[in-house]
This record gives structure tokens, C-alpha cells and sequence, in this order.
């Protein structure tokens, strides 16, 4: 499993820091690893509420309204972006694209080119603040879902909703399949996996405490982590649980999945009991916790990096980026109530675009 070696998992926490631990294997045994810290850095006035990474980048945003750029090449800030006047709830990166896409409480969601770091579309149809926020793998979908109990589908290729549906609750995270053939909603004490290609919901997993975090360990197969000590793995061709293991004290923060050819390795953290863990997947009969570190803090969001997503990188000039907010724009505020307007005057479903 020393396939993992150079990837780094990224935590931000409460205590406005953003950490990253790169994962070295131990000497003595080439399936576990030590977590070796290589970079913090005091990223807001204010807890961190996401990270994400693409490129070379790593991307916070806070509750101080702004999202924070840093160079992982150089290990040093890059830039600020403060085009949100609420707090960022969701950051997110694709590959493909070369694109950022962020969400606000303020009730927008912003699609960001990465390199000149312009705000390309900003598009308003939330009537209340975003809480989840995820990318399709064609990187030409995306899926919203706000304090409004609405989850829209965004077309991206023309900047306007494809589909809005109505929820029973506020979801707190999307996450979409390998394959973009479903996405998981997290709900209160639930999570709502739906087809795609129906637009239905074809399994629930029913939890006893709040679902926090959700990832696909295969297209078939997700993993759930709440406001309990143990994580789920649920089969979606059988439709049941089939395995359960304690991660954590008490909960489970946040999780991701870093995989290879036949490695898989999951990556969980507390916000309770400060720590972050590594477990080998290869084999679900025999979990096993292959790393471990205390991070001292309490974790608010995670993500992971490695310099293989640095390979499409284009020679640039260096962009000095302080903010994509020029004097003469308008605020997003009076651009949703236009939006509004729009809406009720001619029934249109478009979206005003910031270009």
C-alpha cells in the first residue's frame, strides 16, 4: 500500500487553521503510515467551514465571508477571493474543467476559472442560504440544496437550473457516485440515495443521529459517518448495511476516500476527539486503522492532495489575486432581486450569469 505515498489530507478547524499531514509509510511496516504535519497556516478570522484542492491549490472558505487561495507547490498564500457577503459554506474543484464552484449563505452559487481566478457565473436561485453543494463527473452538473428545502440541478453549460424538487428538511452534504449514476443527499437522521437517471430516490439509509459526512466507496457501495463513534458501508444492489465499525469516541466529521488499483484507503476525523485516521479498505471482512494522528484541533472539513493533480498545469504569469469584487459591481443582492423580477415577469427558469 505504499502506492499512497506523497498524498497529503488536508483538515480545516475550528480554530480558523488549515493543517495538511503528508502520509510517509512506516519502515517497519509497509501498510501503515505516519502522519507528518508539512503545513498550517491561520486561514480565516473565524472557524473553517470547507477545503477542498485542485491543481496545485488548496481553496478555504470561512465564516468571515471570504475564500482563501494557497500554493501547495510553494506552501505559501496565494490569494483571496471575497466576491460572497456570507458565509462560505461550500467549496468545490474539478478536474476537467480547471474550475472552482462556491456557495454561500448569502444564496449564490459561483463558478470560478482557477489560474485567473474570475468569477465566470454566479448563479442565484436559492431563496435562502446554500448548505451542500457537489459536482458531476462531466463537470457539466452540478447539485445544490439550500435552507430554502430545495435541491436544484444545475445545467453549467448554460448557466440555469435543469431541475428543482422540493425536500422534507434541510440537506446538510451531496455527494455524487464515481460513475455520476447517483448522488447521496444527508438529511436529518437520514441519507437519500437518487438515480439519476430517474431523478428518484432508490434507497434510504436510515440513521439514529445526523448523518455528517457521505462518500461512494464504489458505485455500488457508500459509506456513512454521523453523530455516532461507527461508520456504515451500505450495499446499494442489496440494499442493506454490511458493515459497521467504530472510527472515532464519539463522531465522525468528515470523510474521504483515496484509492488505487486494488488499494482503498478511508479517511476519517472528529471534531471531538481531535484525531484523524486512516483505514484500509482492501479487504471490508477486516477494517484496520493504519494511521493515526492528534491534531490538537477540532476539525470542521477535509480533503486530500497529491502532486499527480498538478501534471495538467499551464505556465502562466503569476496572478497576484486579491479579489474578484471590483468597485463597480453589483452586489448580489440587487442581483437576485433582478433574477426575481425576471422570473415573474417572463416565467423564465434562466439565471443571470456574471461574465
Amino acid at each position: 500500500m505504499a502506492v499512497f505515498d506523497g498524498y497529503e489530507i488536508l483538515v480545516g478547524t475550528y480554530e480558523e487553521y488549515l493543517m495538511s499531514y503528508k502520509l510517509v509509510p512506516q519502515i517497519k511496516s509497509n501498510n501503515h503510515y505516519d502522519l507528518l504535519q508539512s503545513f498550517t497556516v491561520k486561514a480565516h478570522v473565524g472557524p473553517v467551514r470547507c477545503v477542498t484542492a485542485g491543481s496545485k491549490y488548496a481553496i478555504t472558505g470561512g465564516s468571515d465571508e471570504q475564500c482563501k487561495i494557497f500554493d501547495l507547490d510553494k506552501r505559501v498564500e496565494h490569494g483571496v477571493l471575497a466576491h460572497h457577503d456570507g458565509t462560505v459554506s461550500c467549496v468545490t474543484t474539478h478536474d476537467l474543467t480547471s474550475h472552482l464552484v462556491t456557495a454561500s449563505d448569502d444564496n449564490s452559487i459561483s463558478v470560478i476559472r482557477m489560474g485567473s481566478w474570475q468569477v465566470e457565473k454566479t448563479l442565484y436561485k436559492h431563496s435562502a442560504g446554500v448548505t451542500a453543494l457537489a459536482l458531476h463527473p462531466s463537470g457539466k452538473l452540478a447539485f445544490s440544496a439550500g435552507k430554502d428545502k430545495k435541491m436544484i440541478t444545475w445545467n453549467l453549460v448554460k448557466a440555469r437550473p435543469a431541475f428543482i424538487s422540493n425536500i422534507k428538511g434541510i440537506a446538510e452534504l451531496i455527494v455524487v457516485s464515481p460513475d455520476g449514476s447517483r448522488y447521496a443527499v444527508g438529511l436529518h437522521r437520514k441519507v437519500d440515495i437518487y438515480s439519476i437517471e430517474t431523478a428518484g430516490i432508490e434507497y434510504t439509509i436510515d440513521l439514529k443521529t445526523r448523518p455528517n459526512c457521505v462518500t461512494f466507496f464504489s458505485n455500488d457501495l457508500v459509506i456513512v459517518g454521523g453523530e455516532n463513534p461507527n461508520a456504515e458501508i451500505h450495499s446499494l444492489i442489496e440494499k442493506k448495511q454490511i458493515c459497521n465499525w467504530q472510527c472515532h469516541e464519539t463522531r465522525i466529521r468528515c470523510m474521504a476516500l483515496v484509492t488505487s488499483a486494488d488499494s482503498h484507503l478511508l479517511v476519517t476525523a472528529s471534531s471531538s476527539d481531535h484525531m484523524i485516521k486512516l483505514w484500509d479498505l482492501s479487504d471490508v471482512s477486516q477494517i484496520e486503522c493504519v494511521g493515526s494522528v492528534d491534531t490538537t484541533c477540532r476539525i470542521t472539513s477535509l480533503s486530500t492532495w497529491h502532486r499527480g493533480l498538478m501534471k495538467n498545469k499551464r505556465k502562466k504569469k503569476n496572478p497576484v489575486v486579491e479579489s474578484v469584487v471590483s468597485e463597480k459591481t453589483v452586489s448580489p443582492n440587487k442581483k437576485l432581486k433582478k433574477a426575481e423580477t425576471r422570473d415573474e415577469g417572463n416565467k423564465s427558469t434562466d439565471v443571470l450569469s456574471v461574465e
